[in-house]
């Protein structure tokens, strides 16, 4: 784009003639590739990026985006610098501007949710791929700077974008849906993750629901299209949803949901879960369809059933649907694309699955079926704390313990909030009801506050139950800042 033309998307004051001046790209972080590119100087917490320009330009950038407005009336930042109010916006209404002028046919759907989010849109994307040149967020780009960046990548003949939208309170979902502007979305569930935030799941659904706020820009005789899971409290409320969504201006709304209720447009059957993936018999308006995928977990039920909605919205079949997803996981990745990774080691002895990049109330009792379901002599949790929950936060942190002790022979726990894992688990492991044990007795827990701790536990415990030829399930999970994949990456380098 034209330097002019940026200063034109983000309302930014330049000086100098520059109409000629082309920009191949927008740069955030002037370590990476930053030459003939325009350089937005971001300002977080613990960072200024404006320290960071005169490197940029030395690099090769083209320009700079400021909004130090003493610094720029200076000419600190060089002959070509735009002047902003805030560079965090300004690179949103650029990102808007160019999908805007350069992408105006492009059809666009959001998926979001509190949990699944990730997973479900790299479904959506595998089916719709399968028909158009669709493309989709990367792993880590659902927020308000991975977002914009990758919208300004977009070729401009791309047919779909499918932008994963997250967020942890009220406006963040409408800052992404202003750039994206889709037609569609999907929402996974509504859970408890960001409860601290937003104090309620009444609250949560609400921040959601931001992104029906393009059903007031379509045509008045074209609905937005909304994907929800049937099977969730308040997702399964239509008319709420309806009500909402007018709120926002989405006077028009077609509510499509997804679950294995008998109420669900798109609904799963005779639903087989195990350790190499699920079977269910789809049933949808277009009829019934065997589906078998190799995706272990139920909840990967309910995300390929959204997937499949979502096709539906694009003129995809239900069969046609099913085949991308399968073909997806098998020959695309599969779970090595998404954030939970099964890992066999020492010849298939022990199972790893690496779950560490997140956690929430919902998401870890779902991990923990998987590893249920791992054919195993012995079945093992590493567990951190769950984030973000509010006042709550010790009562859900103790039902997972609870629901680990059903689960697992072994449990080990990092983090504070994660003691009360520790502590349900035990419980429960010593209950008795009706004068029977639980499901599967559990044998004591462990817990740290280091990595190196927790591992060389879990090291004592594996190997002798591995001398003795037994084999081994392994679960790991946590919070994403608690930064479990260390656990994953030490047991894979001593295992491998």
């Amino acid at each position: 784009m034209k330097f002019k033309e940026i200063a034109r998307f983000c309302g930014g004051k330049y000086s100098g003639n520059i109409t000629n001046v082309v920009v191949n790209g927008i740069a955030t972080d002037s370590r990476g590739d930053v030459n003939g590119k325009a350089f937005v100087a971001l300002v977080g917490e613990n960072f200024d990026g404006h320290n960071y320009v005169a490197a940029a330009i030395e690099k090769g950038a083209k320009c700079a985006i400021v909004s130090d407005r003493k610094g720029f009336e200076e000419g600190r930042y060089g002959r070509r610098a735009i002047l902003v109010d805030d560079t965090l916006k300004a690179l949103a209404d650029i990102a808007e501007g160019y999908l805007k002028e350069y992408l105006p046919d492009m059809r666009r759907i959001a998926v979001t949710g509190s949990v699944g989010k990730t997973t479900t849109k790299e479904l959506v994307h595998a089916v719709l791929a399968s028909e158009f040149k669709a493309e989709k967020t990367p792993l880590s780009h659902n927020n308000e700077v991975g977002l914009p960046m990758t919208a300004l990548s977009l070729d401009p003949g791309t047919e779909i974008f499918v932008a994963e939208m997250g967020m942890r309170g009220f406006g963040q979902i409408s800052y992404l849906e202003k750039i994206v502007r889709p037609e569609a979305a999907v929402i996974t569930t509504i859970g408890n993750a960001h409860l601290e935030l937003l104090g309620s799941r009444e609250n949560i659904l609400k921040a959601k629901m931001e992104v029906t706020l393009g059903g007031a820009r379509l045509p008045k005789d074209k609905p937005f299209k909304l994907i929800v899971n049937g099977d969730n409290d308040l997702l399964r409320d239509t008319e709420n949803l309806r009500k909402i969504a007018a709120g926002y201006g989405c006077e028009n709304l077609d509510v499509i949901t997804f679950g294995l209720g008998p109420t669900s447009t798109f609904r799963a059957a005779e639903t087989v879960c195990g350790e190499d993936g699920v079977n269910y018999l789809l049933i949808c308006p277009e009829g019934n369809v065997k589906v078998s995928l190799p995706i272990p977990g139920e909840h990967n039920i309910y995300n390929s059933l959204a997937a499949i909605a979502a096709g539906s919205i694009f003129g995809i079949s239900a069969s046609e649907a099913v085949e991308a997803i399968v073909n997806y996981a098998a020959h695309s990745g599969g779970d090595r694309s998404i954030r939970q990774r099964t890992v066999k080691l020492l010849d298939g002895r022990i199972t790893l699955i690496d779950d560490a990049y997140n956690a929430g109330p919902e998401s870890m009792p779902a991990s923990l079926k998987v590893l249920h379901g791992i054919k195993a002599d012995v079945h093992v949790a590493a567990l951190a704390d769950m984030v973000e929950l509010g006042p709550r936060s010790p009562e859900f942190h103790r039902e997972v313990g609870r629901t680990a002790a059903k689960y697992c022979d072994k449990l080990f726990t990092v983090g504070e909030k994660a003691l009360d894992y520790a502590k349900a688990f035990n419980e429960t492991a010593a209950e008795t009801t009706a004068g029977a044990p639980v499901a599967k007795p559990a044998a004591e827990s462990f817990a740290a506050a280091e990595f190196d701790a927790v591992f060389a536990a879990l090291q004592a415990y594996i190997d002798p139950t591995l001398e003795t030829g037994k084999t081994v399930a392994i679960l790991v999970k946590g919070s994403h800042i608690m930064e479990m994949g260390h656990i994953s990456k030490l047991i894979e380098g001593a295992y491998k």
